[in-house]
């Protein structure tokens, strides 16, 4: 008889198992696609709806976390081969209903408050509120997502089924995607804030840098506007450009060693040349000493940004409308301000100068009051950010240290190339060497290669650059001395010349140079630790020019290639390929 019980009891448990893991995996394969769900009605910003999917989907989980962790469940799990795999279904939807029922709604808090109160106040100042609101939300939903890294992460899958064994493996990959992201975010938060004058003013120096006239780390700074924040107000000071300073003759900062020589005493001498180095915080120190010395603010912090960033900012609002009559939009921002405005005002004449200078006031003051005006789209806004500074083009200093390493954490101190032990960075830069605006018309692509070919096991690396002046003969005559330079430097009108700068990793060796297969002799200069090699060519209208710099890593072994470009007009596309060991000089 007791056999027969026995029986009864573990069939019930079976059935009764098999019924709640039925009803339990329902339940989170419906989560899944509510969570897909939920995330893009978050990026689309419809926190109603966003609402209403969270009401539908918490009690899915919590209904998930309940049907796996009942004492029949709880016992079955002792049992061989069944156990592992409910065991890892437990802990899987006991984390999947932590994450939505703990992590969750704070961060959705985070969102719903950005967006219905908008990046400004009423009084037309950023709202510092909502970031130090933020602030105890982003530490919940760290804790929340950082338990559950562990407990996911701890799970054991040795035994477990493909389909038990995949949603581990799924679950654990998105979460330690997300984790780095909340930690970044618990320490970026903090500081934003009062970096925008939340506990005392702060000046800030923007250089809007021109592509159209390139220097290593984007353009030259064209205009110069101090910025002011109290408690989020944002108030402008008067725009200086870069006639506006005096040049100096001895620099006015000290040149790390080298750096003089490699550009021809052009370093720290004048706000023209403070983005020459391809180092922004020596950039920023300089601009920020020459403006001190000049004008006497106390500067707290440095911002760079070019046109091309401002295009990606524009897609987020409403177009602006100069003074001029013209309105301005991310699809046309670029050509109106590095090429069209000299093209309209040539810049013979201190007048036609004049017209310059105000024509960019009227663009830096619509700029400032739409993003001051709300109304902007903060899902096209936040990706216009990022992509400008993936492509160096929105770069920060500070003077403040905690906030300087943050900078660097986010990519935007526009440091030299770091190389590590797995990886090789080059640096590769351009800048204008006629005092022109003609880079507006050159277009530049780089192939990257490299190969063992060596018997002490140092590879070759190859940079290979395709310079090309899109003018046509044709449209010479049609550019104004503003955009071709006034012809001192000896060079033909429609002519570009540049300076091309290879940074090679410390310890590495740049061995050979030419120009469209031609070798030229390889001048050895330095950036501190860092050897460069420097050619200045000259490409006509409608021609491509190739220009290549072989290398020799600095220590043996296989890294991989990668790259640090100045930002020009158009991106520059880069690809990789195998390096035949044949074409190597002196092979």
């Amino acid at each position: 008889m007791w056999l027969l019980t026995l029986l009864v009891v573990a069939l019930a448990a079976t059935t009764w198992l098999a019924v709640r893991a039925l009803q339990a995996k329902t339940e989170l394969e419906t989560s899944v696609a509510l969570v897909s769900q939920l995330r893009d009605q978050l990026v689309a910003q419809d926190i109603t709806a966003a609402e209403e999917t969270l009401a539908e989907l918490t009690p899915r989980v919590q209904n998930a976390r309940e049907l796996t962790s009942d004492p029949v469940w709880l016992v079955a799990e002792f049992t061989p081969v069944l156990g592992s795999n409910l065991a890892a279904v437990r802990q899987l939807a006991a984390a999947t209903d932590s994450i939505v029922v703990d992590a969750v709604p704070p961060l959705m808090e985070i969102v719903g408050d950005f967006v219905n109160d908008g990046l400004t106040t009423t009084e037309g100042a950023l709202n510092t509120a909502l970031f130090e609101a933020a602030i105890p939300r982003i530490d919940v939903a760290a804790a929340t997502i950082e338990a559950a890294v562990a407990s996911v992460d701890a799970i054991d899958t040795s035994n477990t089924i493909s389909q038990v064994t995949d949603a581990q493996a799924t679950l654990a990959e998105q979460l330690n995607t997300l984790s780095p992201v909340m930690k970044q975010a618990q320490e970026i938060l903090p500081i934003v804030a009062p970096a925008l004058g939340s506990e005392a003013p702060r000046t800030y120096l923007i250089l809007f840098q021109n592509n159209a006239e390139l220097r290593s780390l984007g353009g030259i700074p064209g205009s110069i506007v101090p910025l002011t924040l109290a408690d989020g107000a944002i108030s402008l000071g008067e725009q200086l450009g870069k006639d506006d300073f005096p040049a100096y003759e001895e620099p006015v900062v000290t040149p790390p060693p080298g750096v003089t020589e490699l550009y021809r005493d052009a370093f720290a001498t004048s706000i023209l040349n403070s983005t020459v180095r391809p180092d922004f915080a020596s950039g920023a120190e300089v601009a920020r000493t020459l403006w001190e010395k000049y004008v006497g603010t106390k500067i707290d912090g440095v911002i760079a940004i070019d046109p091309v960033a401002l295009s990606y900012i524009l897609r987020a609002g409403e177009p602006i409308q100069l003074p001029t009559g013209d309105v301005m939009t991310g699809d046309n921002a670029v050509s109106l301000l590095v090429n069209e405005v000299y093209l309209r005002y040539p810049g013979e004449t201190e007048a036609s100068r004049d017209e310059q200078g105000a024509y960019f006031a009227g663009v830096i003051d619509g700029l400032f009051r739409s993003v001051m005006g709300g109304g902007l789209d903060l899902t096209v806004l936040g990706s216009g950010v990022v992509q400008a500074v993936e492509e160096r083009r929105l770069l920060l200093w500070s003077a403040n240290e905690a906030e300087t390493a943050l900078i660097d954490l986010a990519d935007l101190s526009g440091s030299l190339p770091k190389s590590d032990a797995s990886t090789d960075r080059i640096g590769l830069y351009t800048q204008d060497a006629i005092g022109s605006k003609m880079d507006y018309y050159l277009d530049q692509n780089v192939t990257f290669s490299q190969a063992s070919c060596r018997a002490d096991g140092r590879e070759n690396y190859r940079v290979s650059v395709n310079n090309t002046n899109l003018l046509t003969e044709d449209q010479v005559d049609d550019l104004t001395f503003y955009i071709v330079g006034d012809g001192s430097e000896g060079v033909t009108p429609g002519d570009i010349r540049i300076d091309l700068f290879a940074y090679a990793p410390p310890g590495a060796e740049i061995v050979g140079l030419s120009v469209d297969g031609a070798a030229k002799t390889v001048d050895a200069f330095s950036d501190g630790d860092y050897p460069v090699s420097r050619i200045r060519t000259t490409i006509e209208p409608g021609v491509t020019q190739n220009v290549t710099f072989d290398l020799i890593a600095g220590a043996p072994g296989t890294r991989e290639l990668a790259s640090i470009l100045t930002p020009m007009v158009r991106a520059t596309p880069v690809e990789s390929t195998a390096l035949d060991c044949a074409s190597l000089p002196g092979e």
